[in-house]
């Protein structure tokens, strides 16, 4: 599987100071990331969209882990904010990455990076 969800991760976190706050929209091959920015010391995923043909083939893991590993110099939480679908809700309540798990909140789910 590409690893396209990496270029656009590098992108966005490269280029982080120059987009306005609000949504910040990547199309790719197997489906869709959307961040959304405001200055804080939290990076916002607003959502993580996987065309149903993908799913179930590790990828979102691999986004996950991908930015969290790329997000904890600069930031002190991830938070995942709009999870509409229930695979992806179900998956956020038991993903586990270097002994840490998601925390569901008011604001979504967030990840303590440090």
């Amino acid at each position: 599987m590409s690893n396209k969800f990496e270029e656009i991760i590098d992108t966005y976190l490269l280029n982080y100071s120059t987009y306005k706050n609000g949504k910040v929209v990547f199309d790719y091959e197997y489906g869709e990331l959307i961040f959304f920015k405001q200055n804080t010391k939290t990076i916002n995923l607003f959502g993580i969209y996987i065309y149903p043909e993908y799913r179930r083939q590790g990828l979102c893991g691999r986004i996950l882990r991908y930015l969290i590993d790329l997000s904890s110099s600069k930031f002190k939480y991830l938070c995942i904010q709009s999870v509409m679908s229930k695979i992806l809700y179900e998956y956020l309540e038991r993903f586990e990455y270097k002994n840490r798990k998601f925390r569901n909140g008011k604001e979504g789910f967030v990840f303590k990076l440090f």
